[in-house]
């Protein structure tokens, strides 16, 4: 069998990867598109499903769950905790939160297309502990509601999920984590605290991490390996970095990227695929993207002006 083969058949078996806890969340539904259980992001996946008319009975998960309802109308009828099931409408754009435990009988009137996040119970009992303000209550299902950060937040991870995460684990890994930290706000009711004043990561901090990014910018880096090297909590981390440099990590190790890439476009000889390889890009198309959204040019005409 050719290398090409191989690499194709690579391709489908990644391709029709499923996360087991959606897959039993959404029971008898069909994958549209590419899921993101191979991206490896840290206690969070994310997949785009078609739900067919028919019941499904009781199940329960350990996870959590947030459900984008898109496209059409939804009408069903979802057993209470009596067991008696209630009609329900979901109409384009709504939101439903789901907590770990019991997932109850549901009748789906029509069908349904939706976006599942499934979000893994150490990722957001690390998130609580994280945060410097604490739930008012536990975590509880909140079935119907519209919030537009959270509805931008799974909008960018199925985007980056379906692209085969071109923007690597640092950008999902980051997302992930906005979006379990909403989550949790959501679920506990919980109000956080307005920041009043800002605190750059500690000097030392800051060089350990800029040193870390900077030998390897070319590698595929986590939100969780940064944290870890400044000493800081992921959340902590987050907010700090962007106070001392303006700059979300994701942001700034796509500019020192793309500064390379400059820097070795000089060197006419590399060919650009070379150079995007070279500088920890996914792929020729996502460089050429990233350059043209920073520079507002193309490489190669960029390179031709030199």
């Amino acid at each position: 069998m050719s290398a090409i083969s191989d690499q194709h058949i690579t391709e489908q078996a990644r391709d029709q990867q499923k996360s087991p806890e959606i897959d039993k969340f959404v029971r008898g539904s069909t994958l549209r598109s590419r899921s993101s259980v191979h991206l490896g992001w840290n206690g969070f996946a994310i997949e785009r499903h078609r739900l067919p008319p028919g019941e499904r009975c009781e199940n329960s998960s350990d996870h959590h769950f947030i459900v984008l309802w898109e496209a059409l109308s939804c009408h069903g009828e979802r057993a209470d905790q009596n067991g008696r099931f209630v009609p329900y409408t979901r109409r384009p754009g709504a939101i439903s939160l789901f907590t770990s435990g019991i997932i109850g009988a549901v009748r789906n009137l029509n069908e349904m297309e939706v976006i599942v996040g499934a979000l893994s119970p150490s990722l957001v009992n690390e998130v609580e502990q994280e945060l410097d303000w604490r739930p008012m209550e536990s975590l509880h299902d909140k079935p119907n509601f519209r919030d537009n950060r959270l509805r931008t937040l799974l909008s960018l991870l199925i985007t980056e999920s379906e692209a085969g995460g071109p923007s690597g684990r640092l950008y999902g890994d980051s997302l992930a984590h906005a979006l379990a930290v909403k989550f949790v706000q959501l679920g506990t009711a919980t109000k956080p605290p307005e920041q009043s004043m800002k605190f750059g990561l500690p000097g030392h901090a800051l060089r350990r991490v800029l040193e870390r990014i900077h030998s390897e910018f070319s590698t595929d880096l986590s939100l969780a390996t940064l944290a870890a090297e400044s000493g800081y909590s992921r959340a902590h981390f987050l907010r700090m970095f962007r106070d001392a440099t303006a700059q979300t990590p994701h942001q700034y190790l796509l500019s020192l990227r793309l500064e390379n890439a400059v820097r070795m476009m000089k060197e006419r000889s590399t060919p650009l695929t070379d150079i995007a390889v070279a500088c920890g890009f996914s792929s020729h198309t996502h460089f050429t993207k990233a350059f043209r959204s920073k520079l507002g040019v193309l490489p190669s005409l960029y390179r031709r002006d030199l």
